[in-house]
């Protein structure tokens, strides 16, 4: 059985990116024994969509979402600040669909982020709820206000280490009560197990 196949989530979201590399996104998968379940709805196709990944708690998240990115051939967006954006790496982040957020603009880094997603035809945009890998509290809002302005919904995405799993699970239709929404999502993914539980 596959790891992970493009035919998880619809033909609008693809990136067509070379063969080799999804099949190296396949191979990191395969070779620490990890697979991605579940797939995004024909439906959506086309559509801008917020997906949220969590439990975030290691750096390994990380190596597992771009190995999973690529082995979809999905065509996400991601922010990072604009700092990271120099020189060759930041034309391989930017090739990997990261757009570079000035913190010090009005309105923040959110609406940077919105204002630049706006542009972009039919995308995933890929955020972690929590915010940080470190243990936290509250969940940040961010991903809420972004689904808000787009008028998206949102692919609750999630990492499980006790299965060795990766799941495109259900979109969720937020409410516009950002409380009762974070809520829901914190009890949505309690179920599933982080790399450390303690920082969860």
């Amino acid at each position: 059985m596959n790891s992970v196949s493009n035919t998880q989530i619809p033909l609008s979201f693809r990136a067509h990116r070379p063969k080799a590399l999804q099949w190296l996104g396949r191979a990191v998968l395969s070779f620490f024994g990890w697979k991605v379940c579940g797939k995004i709805s024909e439906e959506l196709s086309g559509q801008k969509l917020v997906v949220i990944v969590a439990p975030h708690t290691s750096n390994w998240d990380g190596i597992l979402g771009v190995a999973t990115v690529a082995g979809l051939d999905a065509k996400i967006t991601f922010i990072g600040k604009h700092t990271v954006f120099k020189y060759g790496l930041g034309a391989f982040l930017r090739y990997m669909g990261g757009i570079p957020v000035d913190r010090s603009k009005p309105g923040g880094i959110i609406q940077d982020a919105i204002n630049q997603i706006k542009e972009i035809d039919g995308s995933l945009i890929a955020m972690s709820p929590e915010g940080t890998r470190s243990k936290v509290k509250e969940w940040k809002t961010g991903f809420l206000r972004i689904s808000k302005e787009l008028n998206s919904k949102i692919i609750l995405a999630s990492l499980d280490f006790a299965k060795k799993e990766i799941l495109l699970g259900k979109a969720f239709a937020p409410s516009g009560n950002n409380e009762k929404d974070i809520r829901y999502l914190k009890d949505y993914y309690s179920v599933f197990t982080p790399k450390h539980p303690d920082k969860y």
